[in-house]
């Protein structure tokens, strides 16, 4: 193992998102629906901008030349080789509803590649999970190694999402979902992609895959699933690349898993309608 070369950027992201998880834990009995995104089911509260505020305040304050993405604010700078990916708040409908499966998610990227991810989950077990380009992942502090690595898909809980589909645009969704839980033990939907990425890379779940995610849903949690072990694709079994856009928006197709046979054996469900 070499020596860290991110270990500033892995340190600013470390403190954001512990201050962040502190400020959401501390005001989510008073979360409050500040506006209205993509349509009823996509709202930002006021704690999602409040946590926004702190992290882009930590990075601006030691790397102020540098590139932002976040999911608040969209763009701050652009251009260059540094850029940091920021959701706040992974699961603000989960937090809005006093329920305690969320997230802060925080990665810092060199040239389109994330090399530092960090989320943490400040009331669902106090987790955090990091991860730096070629020096492993991490659960507080703990080396994160992949349990039973040669687990099938037949033997795995598998993760899923359904972002805000509705009426006939959920269907296919729904048929998906029965073709995956006839084929693995179950598949459950926690409504917090950063964290379910996690709880692969933790070996709690064996896979997970979602359509129509953006770069700040994955892009720390993908790199502590890689480092863990893991496998990151698009559903097909493609290299993911994180700023992929349809129609002038970000959309990710995402598929992790435990190893390449459940990766395989997921990518040809999903493949097949």
């Amino acid at each position: 193992m070499v020596d860290a070369p991110f270990i500033q950027e892995r340190q600013v992201a470390l403190a954001a998102a512990r201050q962040a998880g502190a400020y959401l834990r501390a005001n989510q009995h008073q979360a409050v629906i500040e506006q209205i995104k993509s349509g009823p089911n996509d709202y930002a509260t006021a704690q999602d901008l409040g946590a926004e505020k702190l992290i882009l305040d930590a990075i601006k304050g030691r790397f102020p030349n540098d590139a932002i993405l976040s999911e608040e604010s969209g763009v701050h700078q652009s251009g260059g080789e540094r850029l940091w990916i920021v959701d706040p708040l992974d699961g603000t409908r989960n937090y809005a509803n006093g329920l305690h499966h969320f997230a802060v998610s925080i990665a810092f990227c060199h040239n389109n590649k994330a090399m530092v991810g960090v989320v943490y989950a400040p009331c669902d077990g106090d987790e955090m999970f990091w991860a730096e380009r070629g020096q492993g992942a991490f659960l507080n502090n703990i080396p994160l190694e992949m349990a039973t690595p040669h687990q099938s898909l037949a033997a795995s809980l598998v993760a899923t999402g359904f972002a805000y589909y509705q009426g006939a645009e959920l269907h296919p969704h729904v048929e998906m979902l029965e073709k995956v839980m006839n084929a693995a033990t179950d598949v459950l939907r926690y409504g917090s992609a950063a964290t379910d990425l996690c709880y692969v890379a933790a070996g709690r779940f064996g896979a997970y895959y979602e359509s129509g995610l953006k770069p700040w849903d994955v892009a720390a949690a993908g790199l502590i699933v890689e480092e863990a072990g893991g496998v990151v694709s698009d559903t097909s079994e493609r290299p993911l690349n994180l700023l992929t856009e349809e129609n002038g928006a970000f959309c990710l197709h995402v598929l992790a898993a435990k190893n390449r046979d459940i990766q395989r054996d997921l990518a040809t469900l999903l493949a097949h309608p």
